[in-house]
């Protein structure tokens, strides 16, 4: 489904991406890992279409994505719950959600505010209230039912729990083990590596802007040497 190969990005003068490869094929969930600043969020930036490569090729559905607006990667399928959330502060949830509405991939079930208030009965809580008044976890099950709307067939998270309490938390990873199980493919960024790799099918390490590791997420789970090197942990 998507296939990143050899990509080189970069902000200014620095390079950041330095010859990324991966793929993550239909109904899998796969998890990108790696210390702060190794270029998680660049390689997100540039599939999504907020980063433009240097060189190197991104591919979604035999669909080239390097030259395409982040709009246009998005039309393609692609939901995209970013690290900062972004939700639109003076509009009310049910806003926030209704501004996203779309089936681009022409789904037969599309999501829709129903079943977006039925995946997170606090949304409809809420559902009056403006995205300034809602509280940390509430802004990011707002951010991920909003990329819900458009349907997408592959789902992005980056940073998926940061910052969140427990309960919450648990929250977020039981809507994406739902997701999961539902077909959808998903590709995850993540702090929390206990819970992350007994959800995800395979992961890719990151050092540097490079891809140094990547396997099944059963198998780092117990490569404890692995995770120390990498992850200090």
């Amino acid at each position: 489904m998507l296939t990143l190969s050899n990509i080189h990005a970069g902000y200014n003068s620095s390079e950041v991406l330095c010859g990324i490869s991966l793929q993550l094929n239909e109904g899998e969930v796969v998890t990108l890992l790696g210390r702060n600043g190794m270029g998680k969020s660049t390689t997100i930036n540039c599939i999504t279409g907020l980063l433009k490569t240097r060189s190197g090729s991104i591919e979604f559905n035999g669909v080239r994505l390097n030259d395409l607006q982040s709009y246009q990667v998005a039309r393609l399928g692609v939901g995209l719950v970013p690290e900062e959330r972004h939700i639109f502060s003076n509009l009310t949830v049910t806003e926030n959600l209704q501004v996203a509405a779309a089936n681009y991939s022409v789904s037969s079930s599309p999501w829709t505010l129903q079943s977006i208030y039925k995946l997170f009965p606090r949304l409809q809580e809420r559902r009056r209230h403006a995205g300034n008044q809602l509280s940390g976890g509430e802004q990011q099950m707002l951010a991920i039912g909003r990329a819900l709307m458009i349907n997408p067939e592959l789902l992005i998270l980056d940073e998926a729990t940061e910052g969140l309490a427990p309960l919450i938390c648990d929250e977020i990873w039981s809507v994406v083990r739902q997701l999961k199980q539902q077909g959808l493919s998903i590709l995850i960024v993540d702090k929390n590596l206990h819970t992350l790799l007994n959800i995800a099918d395979r992961y890719y390490m990151m050092e540097k802007g490079q891809v140094v590791a990547s396997g099944s997420a059963h198998e780092l789970a117990g490569d404890f040497e692995l995770q120390a090197r990498y992850l200090g942990v």
